[in-house]
């Protein structure tokens, strides 16, 4: 290993393309070349959405969260695959596996992305990285058979938007004289944390790209934003200096949502989309190998009102039935005569390592109720 170098870090951020998709169609050679939709088919489960697409599927406009009817009307031959979880999580844990061997750190971020620091490893040089980062993407080719975008720059923010930057199967190098020429163009949507709230703002402020910040009085930002408005002036200059941090114990809480292209009216409209979400995250569990107590739903209304209910089991578990059933109890809840649900989402907390046996049906069936965030 290099010598541990002075100048700019080196960090990668490598994410899979068309994950679910591209494991499917690993599985099922048949299907490769097709436009494929992962997600219930419409023609038996017209209230479906789609979970993720393929390449060739997204030509035609498809993208997740699509209702399914949609994505059919789009692409008539496009062909449907019912999402096997058990797959892409054993996919995922061998693929984190891999890029432990090329990093000096590695922080994974879900269950088909991660950042690696590999400052060390390459000497602080980027043309070391570019070819370690080819070797990735030939090891995960070659032992995966599945194919990953991959940018490489001095911060984590702009390691993030290059990798999205040439999709599939891209290499971007972001080297730090030309990174904030690099972020100029995209929109301040890219930077992790500006949700469609926070965007809005800017965009009252002329704000709409990264460039826009990058010409704004950083301390108007800290005084609109506090530390958040920091936090975006440092991600448009390139000197966010944000870590990748090795895993140490459960982190506070995971989650995952989706917003709905047409909001959705009942229970029975949403139930299948949350219990692809709860299926989702259980294999995330499963793969950090943590056990949780606290199932949290979020659900926002059509006038964007946003409520929670929680529940905590009596013991940590990381089976998958306590946390479809609470999901569904709480579902319950929210949902309301005249009020369509358009996002919904489930948080897992209170976690824990998962060394003990798994819990059986009687032990967690009784459930404390707690308190929405």
């Amino acid at each position: 290993m290099a010598a541990p170098t002075t100048g700019p870090r080196v960090l990668l951020h490598v994410d899979m393309d068309a994950f679910y998709a591209a494991v499917e169609i690993r599985e099922n050679p048949e299907l490769a070349g097709k436009p494929v939709v992962v997600g219930p088919d419409p023609r038996a489960h017209p209230r479906g959405v789609v979970l993720t697409a393929s390449y060739e599927a997204r030509k035609f406009g498809i993208r997740s969260a699509m209702s399914a009817v949609e994505a059919l009307r789009r692409c008539p031959d496009v062909v449907f695959v019912p999402p096997h979880f058990e797959f892409y999580g054993r996919a995922s844990s061998e693929i984190m596996e891999l890029l432990r061997r090329f990093a000096d750190h590695l922080q994974p971020t879900g269950i088909e992305e991660g950042y690696l620091d590999v400052t060390e490893r390459c000497g602080g040089s980027y043309a070391r990285a570019r070819d370690l980062a080819g070797e990735i993407k030939a090891a995960v080719r070659k032992e995966q058979r599945l194919t990953c975008s991959i940018g490489i720059a001095p911060t984590k923010a702009a390691a993030k938007i290059a990798s999205d930057f040439e999709k599939p199967d891209g290499l971007t190098v972001v080297e730090p004289d030309h990174i904030v020429e690099f972020l100029e163009p995209f929109s301040v949507r890219k930077i992790l944390g500006v949700g469609p709230k926070t965007g809005d703002r800017l965009k009252e402020l002329g704000l709409e790209t990264i460039g826009d910040v990058q010409r704004f009085n950083r301390q108007d930002l800290v005084e609109l934003f506090g530390a958040f408005g920091e936090y975006i002036h440092d991600v448009a200059m390139g000197t966010d200096t944000s870590e990748v941090i090795e895993p140490s114990g459960p982190p506070e809480s995971i989650s995952t949502e989706t917003t709905f292209e047409k909001d959705l009216a009942t229970y029975e409209d949403v139930w299948p989309e949350l219990e692809a979400l709860v299926k989702s995250l259980h294999e995330q569990l499963r793969h950090e190998k943590f056990a949780y107590r606290t199932v949290t739903l979020k659900a926002r209304y059509s006038n964007f009102e946003t409520h929670t209910r929680a529940r905590s089991l009596k013991i940590h578990t990381s089976d998958l039935d306590p946390m479809l059933i609470l999901s569904q109890t709480l579902l319950r809840e929210v949902m309301a005569p005249g009020r369509k649900v358009r996002l919904i989402g489930v948080r897992l907390s209170n976690l824990q390592e998962h060394t003990a046996p798994q819990a059986t049906l009687s032990k967690w069936a009784e459930v404390s109720k707690a308190p929405g965030p």
